[in-house]
């Protein structure tokens, strides 16, 4: 186990070492140190975490959890790259980047895009680091032959600080990574004109990050976030506060790699109840796991109904939330496949559906299951969080839960 020092004044860092309240100096004096070997240093904030893989003086990757995939997903659309299947990016948590190998695959294909892709989330996820405040690091060094391409750390240091500069002006938007809701739509509409209203209102549900409303509009996150803070000043946008995230998931160091954790677990296992989700839609995995881990809970993933009821033998979830309009197997016909499994007789299973109907609301009850609709609009969206908070409260209390 070796140590670093950093820069002279600065603490020296051991492998594995957790380094807690550390400010955005001495993070970027480690990432410039660790850089001159190959590794992945583990930062944590109050709202995020990433990874970056760092080599020969840069960086290679740099994810944020939860985001990892979708956010390559939606810098090669801009590229005119688009995937058939969204991989499953969230089934292992190692030390490795989860978006390596999927990165890596298609650098094969598109070697100059891939390059262009992941300097663009490098810069995003910097800005947005810059942008936090206190940070806590852990830094495992890897023997690996890392060939996807190294962006420089000095160049992205000066853009990322530059572009940091320039958000500190804004009044109302505070980081890339806030969401949007839209408050007047006529004003909007008047603003941003026809053509581009549709897709305007579609983004600013409460649901998408500034960051993605740029993507979604192909144009600069500095030139998207300056037309939000104007509307923002103006109440026909609202930029909602960053969540927090639970304490007992910061600073929880690496996994070693080949480590068996269940998804969506840290190295510290918790003890709160895990829930699975079963749904097509990348979107709506993301969002939901977001909300459920914020709450507390254990979450675990599939976009793939033929593979879930195997994922559920093994992961033996309290809860599990299943879409009812899938391809290949519906929600109906995997709950069938479920209940044939003795182990899985005692699951509570929710079916969510943006089709609300009496229909849907039936057979539920006819499969013995619970039954919760998906907000429609944005209006829908705090009754169906208070609607599924209430639920778990029922079926899968998390410990901090006050039972009645």
């Amino acid at each position: 186990m070796s140590s670093t020092s950093l820069t002279p004044g600065l603490p020296s860092i051991t492998d594995g070492q957790v380094v807690k309240d550390a400010t955005l100096h001495i993070l970027l004096a480690a990432v410039r140190v660790m850089s001159r070997s190959t590794g992945v240093l583990q930062v944590d904030s109050v709202h995020h975490r990433w990874r970056l893989l760092l080599k020969g003086g840069g960086v290679v990757l740099m994810e944020e959890e939860g985001h990892a995939i979708q956010a390559l997903v939606e810098k090669y659309a801009n590229r005119k790259i688009k995937f058939a299947r969204v991989p499953e990016w969230d089934q292992k948590q190692t030390v490795m980047p989860i978006s390596y190998p999927f990165a890596s695959q298609v650098f094969k294909r598109h070697p100059e895009e891939t390059k262009d892709v992941l300097k663009d989330v490098i810069l995003e996820n910097l800005l947005a680091l810059h942008l936090e405040e206190t940070f806590t690091f852990v830094w495992q060094p890897l023997d690996l032959n890392v060939e996807l391409p190294v962006c420089q750390l000095a160049p992205l240091e000066t853009t990322a600080s530059g572009e940091a500069r320039q958000w500190e002006q804004f009044q109302c938007v505070k980081h890339p990574f806030q969401q949007v809701q839209l408050l007047d739509a006529a004003s909007l509409l008047a603003r941003v004109g026809n053509d581009n209203f549709p897709l305007f209102a579609k983004v600013t549900t409460g649901q998408h990050r500034i960051s993605e409303i740029a993507d979604n509009f192909k144009q600069p996150i500095y030139r998207t976030a300056l037309l939000l803070d104007k509307l923002a000043q103006r109440n026909i946008v609202s930029i909602l506060s960053l969540p927090e995230r639970p304490i007992e998931q910061l600073a929880a160091p690496p996994v070693p790699e080949g480590a068996a954790l269940e998804p969506n677990e840290t190295a510290s296992a918790s003890n709160e109840p895990k829930v699975f989700v079963v749904d097509d839609s990348p979107v709506l995995l993301r969002q939901f796991r977001n909300l459920l881990s914020g709450w507390g809970y254990q979450v675990a993933l599939t976009d793939d109904a033929n593979k879930a009821t195997d994922m559920l033998l093994e992961y033996m979830p309290r809860v599990v939330f299943v879409d009812i309009n899938m391809p290949g197997l519906n929600g109906f016909e995997l709950i069938k496949q479920i209940r044939r499994e003795s182990k899985l007789q005692d699951l509570h299973l929710v079916l969510v559906t943006a089709e609300n109907s009496m229909t849907n609301s039936f057979r539920a009850k006819w499969a013995n299951c619970r039954f919760i609709g998906k907000p429609k609009t944005a209006s829908e969206t705090e009754k169906f969080r208070d609607e599924l908070r209430n639920l778990l409260r029922e079926v899968a209390p998390l410990s901090t839960d006050e039972l009645v």
